[in-house]
C-alpha cells in the first residue's frame, strides 16, 4: 500500500468501513459472521435486552443504560447519520457501559450484551479502545482472542497492529508480551493507567461495588510492576508518565489500588535511582495517609524508605513485629531508633512501641540510643526529682523486657560506657540507668575493690576475685535483689575453672547453685589447678552433702563416670596429689551411692594393707577390674547396658594423659573380664558386641608407638595383671588363654549350627549377634594378616579362631558362604557391611581351603544340601572383577569331581573364564546356552539328566524358604534368560509364599523378596504362558499377582504393575485356551473398574492395546443380564415403543435381575475406541446395538454418563463400519448382515438426545452405514422422506439423507 493510500485509510470514517456494505457476513461475537448475517435486528435486541436483565440481577448499577443503549428507540439508530454531539454522547454512554461490563465480561449475560452493541452500534469500528480496555484484563482467555477477531488491525500503522498477530491463529495473548509492549510502548502503558484511573473513578462513586474492580486492578500492577522489573532501564519520561497516576493512587480511597500503587512505588525505587526530593514527597504522602486504612499499614511500611519520624504518630505500629518475621526490617528500623527513642522518653508512646522492641535485631543500638537520651534528658530534668521519677517509671517496663531477652548485648553496651564515663553528674545518672534493669547488683560498687563486681570478677589480682565471690556469697545467704540466678551461676562456674587455688576454695564455699555444673563438667578440669586435691576434696564435699545426687540418678551416673579416671591409681607414693585424690575418692559417699563402686573402699584398703608399695598400683587396678566386672554382671540386669555404654565413653575420651590412657585400659579389661562371665546368660550377646566395637576401633586407630610416659609406666607398674590390653594386639583378648571364647558359643544355645543353610533372615537374635561377632573377628584378624609386623600373630590368631569357633569343615564352609554372599543382602540383619575387600579375602581363603580338600568332602561340599556351589555361583555376577576372580579359582578347584551333577556346569564355566571376569552379565548368557541346549541339541540321556537335575537343584533354592531370600534373588538374576514351564513350574511355591506375605503381612516384606517376587513374575512371558492352561495353581497365582496393588518400597513399583506388564502380544497369544484368556480379560476390566492408581489403569490400557483379541471376547463382557431379546428389525422395535406408550410403568416394575455395571461397560467401550487388533470385529455389532437399546430405556436415562455411553457405542460402531469397509463400499452379507444393524435405534438417539456431540456422532454412522447397505426397505421407511428432529441446535432443521 502506498503512502497515499495509507492516509486515506486514516482519514477514512469507520461508517465508510466496507463491512457495513456487505450484508453475506455480519460481525458477531456469539455467532459465525455468515450465521449471524441471517439473524434480523429484533433477535439481536432480545439477546442484549436479556443479557442485561440478567445483568440488573447481578448489578443493579446497570439499570441506568436500559433506558438509552438498550432502549426501544436505540433499535433504529443509525450513527453513521447522527450529529457530532449525538456520537459523543453516544461514545460516553458506551464507553461507561463498557467500564461497568468489564468485571462481568467472561459472564454469558455480558457477551449477549456486547453482541447488542456490535450489532447496533458497531463499536468494534466506533469503539475500539474501550471495547479492548473491557477485555484487556482477560486477554489471557480465547474469548478475548473472539473479540480482537471482530477489529480490523492489519495496518501496521494501527495503534492494536501489535495484537493481529493472535487474530488468525486463534491462540490468546501471551502475558510476556503484553509486559514487553507496556515498557517498550510508553503509549500503551499510559492506555493502561488511565484506564484504571477512570474505572476507579467510576466505581468509587458507588463504594459498595468496589469489588469489582479486582480484576483490573490485579491486572494493571501485575503489569506495570512486572514491565518495570523487565525494562532494562527506568527512563525519566516513564517516571514521569508514572507519576500522576501514582499521585492519584496515594490519595484515592479505594484499598486495591493504593495497594498497587504501594507495589509500582516499591519497583520503581528499587529498580532506579530517584531524588531525595521525590522520595521525601512520596514518603511525607505515604505517612499521612497510612493511618486511613489500617488493614495497608504492614504493605505501606513495607515500602518506606527514608522519612520516618511521622511514623511515630501512626497507631498500631505493632504490624512491624509481622513484617520482621517475613523480611529484614533493619534497614528501617536503623533510621526510626532514634525518633522512637526520643518520642519515648519526651512523650508518652512506650507502650505502643513495646511491641516493636521484641523484633529488633540491632540490640546493641537499641540499649546505646536508650542510655544516650537518658542520661541526656536526665540532664535536663535532674533537678525535678517528680519528673525524674516519672521519666524511670515510664522507661522501667522496656529496659526489664529489653534485659530478660538480651542480658548479652545489655551488658556490652553498660561495659562499654562505664569505661568511658568521666563525667559525675553523667555517672549518676549511669548508675541511676543502671538500678532499673534486673540484674543491676552485678555494676554495683564494691567498697573495697572501688570497682563493679562484674568487673571484680574477672579482674587480674586474684586477691579481688576473691573478695567478689565472697560478696556474691553475701549476696546468696541474704537473697538481695538485683541478682538473677544465670548470673550466678555463670560467676560461679567461671571461677571455679581459675588456676588460683584461693579463688577456686572461695567459689567452692559459695557452691549452693552449683551443683549440677560441679558434678557434670567442672571436676574433670581440676586437674590442672594448682593443689588440687585439697580443691577436690572440697568439691566432693559439697557435692555429696547436696541431697540432689541421691534424687537424680541420671546426675549421679555423669558425676561418677567424670571422676572414675582420678579413682585409678596411677602412683603409689602416698604425698602425691594422685595417691590422695584418688583415696578421698574411695572415702566419699560416691561409692555407696553407685552400685558400680560398691566394695571399692574395702577393696583399696585390703591391696594397701597386703601389698608392698612397689606392686600397689598393679595390684589396685586389678582389684578394681575385678571388682568393677563383678558389680557389672551381679547387678540390676536392666541397668548394665546402660552402664556398659557408660563405661565405653569415658574411655573412648580422647587425651595424650597418662591417666586417661590408663582408664582406657583399665575399663577395657573390665569389659572383657564382664564376656567372660559365664553366668551372664541375659544381655550376653548386646554387651560382647559392645565390647567388641569398642576394641576393634582401638585396635584400628592404635598408634605405632605409645608416648615414652606411658610405656614406661605400663612396664614397670603393671606387670602382674593379666591384661593383655596393655599390648598392641588387643584382640587377643577374645581368642586367647588368657580370655576364653567358648562362652561366646556355650552361654546360649545356637540351633542354627547344625542347619544346612545359616539363613540370616530367619536367625533369633542371639544368633544374629553371634555372627555378627564371627563376622567382626574373620573381618579384624584377616586384616591384620595380611600386612604389618604383627601378620604373623594376627595369622595364629586366625588359626586359633578356626580352631575355637569353626573346628568343623562344614560349619568353616557355612561360615565362610556367609562372608561370600551377604555383601549381597539388601536388609542387613546382621548389622554388620562385608566389604568387596573381605568377600574376596574370604573367597581367597575358602580357595586355599578347598584344595586341601579331600575328594570325598569335595564331592560333599558339592551336595545339593550345600551352600558352597549357589553361593559361589552368585558370585559369578558380581560387579566386583576381582571377586569374579576369586569364585571362579574355588569353581576350578571343585572341576575334578565327576559324579556331581553341577560337573557339566563347572566344565562350561571353565571355558568362559576370560568373558566372566571382562562381563558381570556374561554368567547369564552362559546359563542361558547352557540349560537351552537341553532341548536343541542331541546329548547322551545321562548328561542331560545331570544338566535338568542342577537346574532343578539350583531352582529349588529359588524356592525353598530355607534358603536368604537374598541368596534367591541373585539366583534369578543368573537364570534371567532361562525360560519355560518347568522353570515356572518350579518356582511356583515361591509365589505362592511371596504372595500370601504380600497380602497378610506385607510390612514385613524385606526387599530381597519384594525384587525376588517381580524377578519370579517376570518368568510369566510366552514360553511358560502354556502353562496357565494346563496347571491352575499358576493361572490362579498370576491372577492374584495382578491384584496385588500395594506399593511396599516406595522405589519399586507394585507387583500389579509388573504382572500386568508380562501381558504382552506374543505371552496372550501363546495363552491357547480362548477360557484362559477369556479369564484373563474378565481381570483386567475388572481391575480397570475398581483401580485408583493412575499407572494400573494406563498400564491396563496399554496391555489392552497390545494384545490381539477376538470380538467374541468382548462380547462376553458385554453382555448385558437377559431381560428382553435384542431388537434387530424396525417392525419389532415400533411393536416395543407401542407396548411402552401403554404401560409406561412397566420400566419400573421390571428391574434387573442380575448387577450390572454400566461403568465397567463404558470404560471397556473406552478401549475400545483405539483398539485395532481386533479379529473379526463384525461379532460386536449385535451385542453394541443391544446395549444401545438398553441406553435409551426409561431406567437407564437415571444412570450417569448415559449420552456420554451413547457416543462410545455409535463411535465404536462407526468404527466397526469403517474397519469393514475402508472405503465406504458395500459390505458383503456373509461379513455383516445388514438386518444386525437397527437403523431406528439410531434415529432414535438423534430423536431423544439433547447433546449435539451424540447427534454428530449418530449422523456419522448413519452416513457410513447408508454406504455400507445403499439399498433397504429400512431406509426406506427412515429416509424416504425428510425427518423432523426437533431437538437439534438453537432451532429446528431438516437432515436428509440421499440413497
Amino acid at each position: 500500500m502506498t503512502s497515499l493510500a495509507e492516509q486515506l485509510k486514516r482519514l477514512a470514517l469507520p461508517q465508510n468501513d466496507p463491512s457495513l456494505l456487505d450484508r453475506s457476513e455480519v460481525a458477531s461475537l456469539l455467532f459465525n459472521c455468515k450465521e449471524a448475517a441471517t439473524i434480523d435486528r429484533d433477535t439481536f435486541f432480545a439477546i442484549g435486552c436479556t443479557g442485561l436483565e440478567e445483568l440488573m440481577g447481578i448489578d443493579p448499577s446497570f439499570e441506568e443504560f436500559q433506558s438509552s443503549l438498550f432502549s426501544s428507540t436505540s433499535k433504529g439508530l443509525e450513527r453513521s447519520v447522527q450529529t457530532k454531539a449525538v456520537n459523543q454522547q453516544l461514545n460516553k454512554n458506551i464507553s461507561l457501559f463498557l467500564i461497568h461490563l468489564s468485571p462481568y465480561f467472561m459472564l454469558k449475560p455480558a457477551q449477549k450484551c456486547l453482541e447488542w452493541l456490535i450489532h447496533r452500534f458497531h463499536i468494534h469500528l466506533y469503539n475500539q479502545d474501550s471495547l479492548i480496555g473491557c477485555v484487556l484484563p482477560y486477554h489471557e482467555t480465547n474469548l478475548f482472542v473472539r473479540v480482537i477477531q471482530l477489529l480490523d488491525i492489519k495496518s501496521p500503522t494501527h495503534k492494536w497492529h501489535w495484537m493481529d498477530p493472535i487474530r488468525k491463529p486463534g491462540v490468546p495473548l501471551a502475558r510476556g508480551t503484553v509486559i514487553t509492549h507496556c515498557y517498550k510502548d510508553l503509549d500503551f502503558m499510559d492506555f493502561i493507567c488511565r484506564l484504571v484511573a477512570k474505572s476507579v473513578k467510576v466505581f468509587s462513586e458507588c463504594p459498595s461495588n468496589s469489588a469489582q474492580l479486582r480484576v483490573l486492578l490485579v491486572f494493571y500492577a501485575s503489569t506495570i510492576v512486572s514491565a518495570l522489573g523487565a525494562a532494562e532501564k527506568i527512563t525519566d519520561t516513564m517516571v514521569s508518565l508514572l507519576l500522576p497516576y501514582i499521585q492519584k493512587g496515594l490519595k484515592s480511597s479505594v484499598q486495591d489500588y493504593r495497594a498497587a500503587t504501594y507495589m509500582i512505588i516499591c519497583q520503581m525505587t528499587v529498580k532506579v535511582t530517584v531524588e531525595t526530593s521525590l522520595v521525601h514527597s512520596l514518603m511525607v504522602q505515604i505517612s499521612k495517609t497510612l493511618f486511613k486504612v489500617p488493614s495497608l499499614i504492614r504493605d505501606g511500611l513495607a515500602f518506606y524508605m527514608n522519612q520516618i519520624f511521622p511514623l511515630c504518630k501512626i497507631p498500631n505500629l505493632t504490624l512491624l513485629q509481622g513484617l520482621s518475621a517475613g523480611y529484614d526490617v533493619s534497614p528501617l528500623l536503623r533510621y526510626l531508633l532514634p525518633h522512637l527513642v526520643h518520642t519515648i522518653v519526651k512523650s508518652d508512646t512506650g507502650k505502643l512501641t513495646q511491641v516493636l522492641f521484641k523484633t529488633w535485631a540491632s540490640l546493641k543500638d537499641r540499649y546505646l540510643k536508650f542510655l544516650e537520651e537518658f542520661i541526656s534528658h536526665g540532664t535536663e530534668i535532674e533537678s525535678n526529682p517528680t519528673k525524674m521519677a516519672a521519666l524511670n517509671q515510664k522507661i522501667l517496663p522496656l529496659i526489664r523486657l529489653l534485659e530478660r531477652k538480651y542480658p548479652k548485648a545489655l551488658d556490652s553496651v553498660l561495659e562499654k560506657h562505664l569505661e568511658d564515663c568521666t563525667d559525675e553528674a553523667d555517672q549518676n545518672l549511669f548508675h541511676q540507668f543502671i538500678s532499673l534493669s534486673l540484674s543491676c547488683g552485678k555494676y554495683e560498687f564494691l567498697e573495697d575493690s572501688d570497682t563493679s563486681l562484674l568487673l571484680s570478677l574477672n579482674h587480674p589480682q586474684p586477691a579481688v576475685r576473691v573478695l567478689a565471690l565472697q560478696h556474691l556469697k553475701d549476696v546468696i545467704e541474704t537473697s538481695k535483689e538485683g541478682f538473677d540466678q544465670a548470673f550466678i551461676e555463670e560467676a560461679i562456674f567461671g571461677r571455679l575453672k581459675d588456676d588460683n587455688r584461693d579463688v577456686v576454695m572461695s567459689a567452692l564455699s559459695s557452691l549452693e547453685v552449683g551443683v549440677c555444673l560441679l558434678a557434670c563438667e567442672i571436676l574433670p578440669g581440676l586437674e590442672c589447678v594448682t593443689g588440687m586435691y585439697s580443691v577436690l576434696e572440697q568439691a566432693v564435699k559439697i557435692l555429696v552433702k547436696e541431697e540432689i545426687l541421691k534424687e537424680k540418678k541420671e546426675l549421679l551416673d555423669e558425676a561418677v563416670m567424670q571422676l572414675l579416671p582420678f579413682m585409678i591409681i596411677t602412683n603409689a607414693n602416698s604425698k602425691s596429689s594422685d595417691w590422695k585424690m584418688a583415696v578421698c575418692l574411695s572415702e566419699s559417699d560416691l561409692c555407696s551411692l553407685h552400685p558400680l563402686l560398691k566394695g571399692w573402699p574395702e577393696a583399696l584398703e585390703e591391696a594397701v594393707k597386703s601389698t608392698k608399695s612397689a606392686e600397689l598400683v598393679g595390684v589396685a587396678n586389678e582389684k578394681m577390674i575385678l571388682l568393677l566386672s563383678g558389680n557389672l554382671t551381679s547387678g540390676d540386669p536392666s541397668l548394665l547396658l546402660q552402664m556398659v555404654d557408660d563405661l565405653i565413653l569415658v574411655a573412648e575420651t580422647e587425651s595424650d594423659s597418662v591417666r586417661q590412657k590408663v582408664t582406657t585400659h583399665i575399663i577395657g579389661s573390665v569389659l572383657v573380664q564382664c564376656c567372660c562371665n559365664t553366668q551372664m546368660k541375659e544381655n550376653y550377646f548386646p554387651v560382647a558386641i559392645r565390647v567388641f566395637r569398642f576394641l576393634d576401633k582401638k585396635i584400628k586407630n592404635l598408634r605405632t608407638c605409645e608416648s615414652a610416659e606411658v610405656r614406661y609406666y605400663l612396664l614397670v607398674n603393671m606387670k602382674s595383671t593379666k591384661c593383655l590390653l596393655l599390648t598392641r594386639d588387643v584382640c587377643f583378648l577374645l581368642v586367647s588363654e588368657g580370655v576364653p571364647v567358648d562362652p561366646l558359643c556355650l552361654n546360649c544355645n545356637l540351633y542354627f549350627l547344625e542347619e544346612s543353610w545359616w539363613n540370616p533372615e530367619s536367625l533369633n537374635q542371639d544368633s544374629q549377634d553371634y555372627l555378627h561377632l564371627l563376622l567382626g573377628l574373620f573381618d579384624l584378624l584377616v586384616s591384620g594378616a595380611s600386612e604389618g609386623s604383627n601378620a604373623l600373630q594376627y595369622r595364629a590368631l586366625m588359626n586359633l579362631l578356626f580352631k575355637v569357633h569353626l573346628k568343623d569343615s562344614e560349619v568353616l564352609f557355612k561360615f565362610l558362604s556367609i562372608l561370600w554372599t551377604y555383601g549381597y543382602n539388601l536388609s542387613n540383619h546382621l548389622n554388620y557391611e562385608v566389604s568387596a575387600m573381605l568377600q574376596t579375602q574370604a573367597l581367597y581363603i575358602g580357595y586355599a581351603l578347598l584344595e586341601s580338600q579331600t575328594n570325598q568332602k569335595k564331592k560333599q561340599l558339592l551336595s545339593p544340601s550345600s551352600p558352597v556351589m549357589v553361593s559361589l555361583l552368585i558370585n559369578l555376577g558380581s560387579p566386583v572383577s576381582e571377586v569374579r576372580r576369586a569364585a571362579l579359582n574355588c569353581l576350578h578347584s571343585l572341576r575334578g569331581i565327576k559324579e556331581s551333577l553341577f560337573h557339566p556346569v563347572l566344565q562350561h564355566l571353565e571355558q568362559k573364564t576370560e568373558e566372566i571376569i571382562s562381563d558381570p552379565t556374561y554368567v547369564a548368557q552362559i546359563m542361558e546356552t547352557l540349560f537351552e541346549e537341553l532341548e536343541t541339541q542331541p546329548k547322551q540321556k545321562s548328561q542331560k539328566k545331570k544338566l535338568l537335575e542342577a537346574l532343578e537343584n539350583i531352582l529349588d533354592c529359588v524356592q525353598n524358604p530355607v534358603f536368604p531370600s537374598y541368596i534367591a534373588r541373585n539366583l534369578m538374576k543368573i537364570l534371567h534368560e532361562i525360560h519355560g514351564e518347568m522353570v515356572l513350574s518350579h518356582l511356583l511355591p515361591a509365589l505362592d509364599r511371596l504372595l500370601e506375605k504380600v497380602f497378610n503381612k506385607p510390612e514385613a516384606m524385606l526387599k530381597d523378596e519384594v525384587i525376588l517376587l517381580h524377578l519370579i513374575l517376570g518368568k510369566f512371558n510366552e514360553y511358560s504362558a502354556t502353562l496357565l492352561c494346563k496347571n491352575q495353581q499358576s493361572l490362579d497365582l498370576f491372577i492374584k499377582s495382578l491384584h496385588a496393588a500395594k506399593k511396599i518400597y516406595e522405589e519399586i513399583p507394585p507387583f500389579q504393575i509388573t504382572a500386568l506388564g508380562q501381558i504382552t502380544k506374543p505371552f496372550f497369544a501363546a495363552v491357547s485356551d480362548g477360557m484362559v484368556q477369556q479369564k484373563l480379560l474378565n481381570v483386567l476390566f475388572d481391575l480397570l473398574l475398581d483401580c485408583k492408581n493412575p499407572l494400573c489403569a494406563q498400564t491396563i490400557s496399554s496391555v489392552f492395546k497390545g494384545v490381539s483379541v477376538c470380538a467374541e471376547q468382548i462380547v462376553r463382557e458385554l453382555e448385558l443380564p437377559e431381560k428382553t431379546k435384542s431388537l434387530a428389525t424396525v417392525q419389532q422395535t415400533r411393536r416395543q415403543k407401542m407396548q411402552q406408550q401403554r404401560k409406561p410403568q412397566d420400566a419400573e416394575l421390571a428391574p434387573e435381575t442380575s448387577h450390572f455395571s454400566w461403568q465397567r461397560v463404558m470404560l471397556i467401550l473406552e478401549l475400545l475406541q483405539h483398539k485395532k487388533k481386533l479379529r473379526r470385529p463384525q461379532a460386536l455389532v449385535p451385542a453394541l446395538f443391544n446395549l444401545l437399546s438398553r441406553c435409551l430405556e426409561p431406567m437407564a436415562s437415571e444412570e450417569e454418563n448415559m449420552e456420554y455411553t451413547k457416543q462410545l457405542i455409535l463411535s465404536c460402531l462407526l468404527n466397526i463400519c469403517q474397519k469393514l469397509s475402508s472405503d465406504g463400499s458395500k459390505v458383503p452379507a456373509d461379513i455383516l448382515d445388514k438386518e444386525k444393524f437397527n437403523v431406528e435405534l439410531i434415529v432414535q438417539c438423534i430423536r431423544i438426545s439433547k447433546m449435539p456431540q451424540t447427534h454428530h456422532h449418530a449422523l456419522l454412522l448413519l452416513g457410513a452405514v447408508a454406504g455400507m447397505f445403499p439399498v433397504s426397505n429400512t431406509w426406506n421407511l427412515c429416509f424416504g422422506s425428510s425427518l423432523w428432529f426437533p431437538n437439534i441446535g438453537n432451532r429446528p432443521f431438516l437432515v436428509c439423507i440421499e440413497i
